[in-house]
């Protein structure tokens, strides 16, 4: 009996080709993940808490240590808290305009927080949390839970 003989063609060469980019291009998305470079770093980031009474600011207190995520072992210092009058925006429907009112009875907090963060090529994180600008973020202390959102990232 004859053997056949195997012809290579054209089609054959472009599926090797579309595979190895295929594999290529996942070694380099899980290559961080594989390879971490995790390193242990300070940083600083303020996370602004919007519409709270005074009895939750009074509640806060420089060097606090606070939980930043929802387990129990990532936290961070509080090392500044400022407050201001709480703003909303409302609508006036006699000119349709909007206009920022204050809230004479609510708070805005900006909290700093310094914490031990994991910092690798792809991300700051405390635990689970990523800690980017624009992210919410839970904060949980002696006496007060609540979330806020970070608007502020400073390494040290």
């Amino acid at each position: 009996m004859a053997e056949k003989k195997v012809k290579f063609t054209v089609i054959d060469a472009l599926i090797i080709v579309v595979l190895i980019a295929a594999v290529a291009i996942g070694a380099l998305k899980l290559a961080p993940s594989l390879f971490d470079k995790t390193e242990k770093d300070k940083v600083q980031f303020t996370v602004l808490i919007t519409g709270k009474d005074q009895e939750f600011v009074d509640a806060m207190n420089i060097g606090d240590r606070v939980t930043l995520s929802l387990t129990e072992k990532d936290g961070g210092e509080i090392t500044d808290i400022k407050t201001e009058v709480a703003e909303m925006m409302v609508f006036d429907s006699i000119d349709g305009s909007y206009k920022i009112q204050h809230i004479d009875d609510k708070k805005d907090i900006y909290l700093t927080v310094e914490a031990d963060v994991a910092v690798n090529d792809l991300a700051i994180k405390a635990g689970d949390i990523v800690i980017r600008v624009g992210e919410q973020i839970p904060v949980r202390g002696k006496g007060y839970a609540t979330n806020g959102f970070i608007i502020e990232v400073n390494e040290e």
